[in-house]
């Protein structure tokens, strides 16, 4: 019995002996296996980042080669004397937000409680408005920084946006009330003001110039369809427009904003994420840095392709083309929720797109008005030449006689649908009134002496 016992528990030490050297080498299997695979993922992602790295410069390099001005002193800066401006503005949150909706529609619109309210608030913000005033009399606009995770805080693009407003209200009231080098004047500050944002390669930044590109086109179009314009102010209101294209300059905002990520990977996106977000896929991905080169990769030719994409016409876009490139279905499952941080910027290019589209509207109908300075003739849309398809559409802006209302009309076909498939906008934002201008001159003031021969406002005159 004595005998029995010790071989059983002898037995037993052996298998015992036996399992811990199974366990041991099935660990150290495992741990050799993972060493492999961690070295084979981590080649694996590396080679494809360079390849996504190499493939993004060879494609879109170019975008990214551009110099920001030299920096000048503030008083000769107009994005100083603009973010000054703006930070000058006292009023209630209900008058922020009264005079920003009445700074997008045609004073002739509006009622005698809003033109009394205007004429209030411009009066109480006279002070803000002439520093807002001066930042259309100097050359350079910069806001003293290129670095593409600026955030909205960083830059004060509150300040900006209130300014903006505030000098587009001016423009249409001055306009309405005969005082037209006070709107040209307030019109050439936005339109630099416009130029400058879109030049500085931060997303919001362009956003802001996009919008303020539609803001002060659509207040062209407004003055220019005036019967008895002169063709000073018309040359005057040319002059204030902005020279820069929005889709030209979202392109390269783009392109600086992915280079920044092809060079500095998850650096880049962990100190721009906001940690008020909680657990992340990026945070994950930063303690298992295995992932962190797939992943960049990823996000990389993801946005390549919606650098490609945004090439075509928003109206050539599939309505799922945001869906396809950025959404978690679409991802590797390792990286499933990366879709859910990155952030989907078709909609930005749709609204570049937008703003580029009713800018070259206003000028063709500032081109048919310089072309008959003694007023239009049913045949005047016959006279255009050299007009392109629209960034938006992708097809001609129409230019039709109205035979029945004595009009010329120049309308975007497909604009309002196009940009409502791609952006989720406000009414006001998606609309693309047509420009209606008056055959011949009639009117109360018509064959006066031109008011203006030319205007860009200059050194403070």
């Amino acid at each position: 019995m004595a005998l029995d016992e010790r071989e059983g528990r002898s037995k037993t030490r052996e298998l015992t002996r036996k399992l811990i050297r199974w366990a041991v080498l099935g660990i150290g299997i495992l741990v050799v296996t993972a060493a492999l695979g961690s070295l084979a993922l981590h080649t694996y992602g590396a080679h494809r980042l360079e390849k996504a790295r190499a493939e993004f410069h060879a494609r879109w390099g170019h975008l990214t080669q551009i110099t920001p001005p030299s920096p000048v002193p503030d008083h000769e800066n107009g994005a100083r004397w603009l973010l000054a401006g703006g930070r000058a503005i006292v009023c209630t949150v209900e008058d922020r937000r009264f005079y920003g909706q009445l700074s997008n529609r045609p004073a002739a619109g509006w009622t005698d409680r809003e033109r009394s309210r205007a004429q209030w608030i411009l009066h109480e913000q006279q002070n803000a408005l002439e520093i807002l005033l001066r930042s259309g009399t100097v050359e350079t606009f910069y806001l003293g920084t290129d670095d593409v995770r600026a955030s909205y805080e960083d830059l004060d693009f509150s300040s900006i946006l209130m300014g903006l407003r505030l000098l587009m209200l001016e423009a249409r009231l001055a306009w309405s009330e005969g005082r037209t080098s006070d709107s040209l004047a307030a019109l050439d500050a936005v339109g630099r003001a416009a130029d400058g944002l879109m030049q500085t390669p931060i997303v919001m930044t362009s956003t802001i110039g996009s919008a303020a590109t539609r803001w002060i086109a659509r207040a062209a179009a407004d003055f220019v369809s005036d019967p008895c314009i002169d063709v000073g102010t018309v040359e005057g209101i040319s002059a204030a427009l902005p020279s820069e294209d929005p889709v030209h300059w979202g392109n390269i905002t783009l392109a600086v904003s992915v280079a920044e990520i092809a060079g500095e990977g998850l650096r880049y996106i962990d100190d721009s994420h906001d940690p008020s977000m909680g657990w992340s896929i990026p945070f994950w991905i930063s303690n298992h840095y295995l992932l962190e080169d797939l992943f960049v990769a990823e996000i990389l030719e993801r946005w390549g392709l919606q650098l490609e994409l945004g090439q075509e016409p928003a109206a050539r876009w599939s309505s799922s083309a945001a869906h396809e490139i950025w959404d978690a279905p679409s991802w590797p499952p390792w990286l499933a929720l990366g879709g859910t941080y990155t952030p989907n910027l078709l909609s930005v290019r749709a609204r570049e797109q937008a703003a580029s589209t009713e800018l070259q509207q206003t000028k063709l109908a500032i081109a048919l008005r310089l072309a008959s300075p003694d007023g239009l003739g049913p045949e005047a849309c016959a006279t255009l030449s050299g007009w392109g398809p629209t960034a938006l559409t992708g097809e001609p802006i129409t230019c039709l006689y109205d035979e029945e209302r004595g009009l010329i009309v120049i309308g975007i076909p497909g604009a309002v649908e196009t940009l409502r498939a791609h952006v989720s906008v406000e009414s006001q934002a998606a609309a693309f009134p047509p420009i209606e201008i008056p055959i011949g001159r009639s009117g109360p003031g018509c064959g006066k002496p031109a008011l203006l021969t030319g205007f860009r406002n200059e050194g403070g005159e």
